[in-house]
């Protein structure tokens, strides 16, 4: 059971974390194009990205995470890995959920129907620095995350 479990929870942080890194190289490279069809396709892919790989990372995560700690048994509080492993994990999230999902749902509005969104000082170019920089943040505490739950210092 602790075998399957671990799986479980590494299955999940490569879902996450691979998709994280996967989803701001997508948008990157398209808004670098200046094509307004593919910084469209890019956004949409975004989302849809999240519904597949983001949010079964984090709920895979979670079950086998917490799975592993009662089959050991891991006390949930008083490791301090542990307890800043799932600190940051919960900051990780609540960044994606406050700052970065809304992000896209507004990029999303503002390249609907192939619209040459404006690069410049635009709306988007607001909520597209809005949205790097949380998914900046968001990925590296999740790497500090991977660091904790691997070393276990």
């Amino acid at each position: 059971m602790y075998t399957v479990a671990k799986f479980v929870h590494i299955f999940g942080v490569v879902l996450l974390l691979g998709n994280f890194i996967v989803t701001a190289l997508w948008k990157t490279r398209a808004d670098r194009t200046g094509t307004p069809t593919a910084i469209a396709f890019a956004q949409r892919a975004v989302v849809q990205a999240d519904r597949a790989f983001t949010v079964p990372g984090i709920l895979l995560i979670l079950v086998g995470g917490y799975a592993m700690a009662l089959r050991r048994p891991f006390p949930l509080h008083g490791l301090p890995w542990l307890d800043w492993g799932q600190g940051l994990f919960y900051a990780a999230v609540l960044i994606w959920l406050g700052l970065m999902v809304p992000s896209q749902r507004r990029l999303v509005e503002l390249t609907a129907g192939g619209h040459a969104p404006d690069l410049g000082g635009s709306e988007f170019r607001r909520v597209s620095r809005r949205w790097a920089m949380g998914g900046g943040i968001a990925t590296l505490l999740l790497v500090v995350v991977l660091y904790l739950m691997v070393t276990k210092p």
